[in-house]
């Protein structure tokens, strides 16, 4: 009988800790978050971007969006090294004119760059520096996306800056923000 209850409870203790690996790891959506990389909001607050780099050569501009206190660098790439460090290009996406696509991450990372822009609104001002121009844009476009629609990312006529980041808890979903230029600010 002891044996019986020693294996029972080694079999409860065994799937404890299967149930709880499980649920740490949808804690974090494995595509966009290294578990590694947590930042908590405190070391959050400590983070200083780097405003000093100069549009370089692998660089592709300068993202600033005042009212949440960003100013980063644009590298090519929507991939886990370039977003690591970086906001990224989205691949296939204008580069200058058009409609430029961005990534980054917005929790979870040293640098989680996307970390407020769900507070911003339309109206308000993004502006990307690039070795060619410095444009303003204003936000005219804010919704939820699933993870498999990119239809907001395909070229326009007009020049359009898009931010596309993951959503807490919501695995298949995207926050897409939209600005439009404008020509006089």
């Amino acid at each position: 009988m002891k044996k019986k209850i020693i294996i029972i409870s080694i079999c409860i203790i065994f799937i404890s800790i299967i149930s709880y690996s499980i649920y740490l790891f949808n804690l974090y959506d494995i595509n966009l978050v290294n578990p590694n990389d947590i930042v908590t909001d405190k070391e959050f607050e400590n983070i200083s971007y780097d405003e000093t780099e100069e549009i370089g050569e692998d660089t592709l501009g300068i993202l600033t969006i005042e009212k949440i206190g960003l100013k980063a660098t644009v590298k090519e790439g929507s991939d886990n090294a370039t977003l690591k460090r970086y906001i990224g290009h989205i691949e296939g996406t204008a580069i200058y004119d058009g409609n430029i696509g961005l990534a980054a991450h917005n929790r979870g990372n040293q640098y989680s760059y996307f970390a407020r822009i769900n507070e911003l609104e339309n109206g308000d001002i993004i502006t990307y520096q690039t070795k060619f121009y410095t444009r303003n844009y204003i936000v005219d476009n804010i919704q939820t996306i699933l993870e498999t629609d990119w239809s907001l990312l395909e070229d326009t006529q007009e020049n359009k800056i898009t931010l596309i980041t993951c959503i807490t808890n919501k695995r298949v979903q995207r926050l897409c923000v939209q600005a439009t230029e404008i020509n006089n600010l």
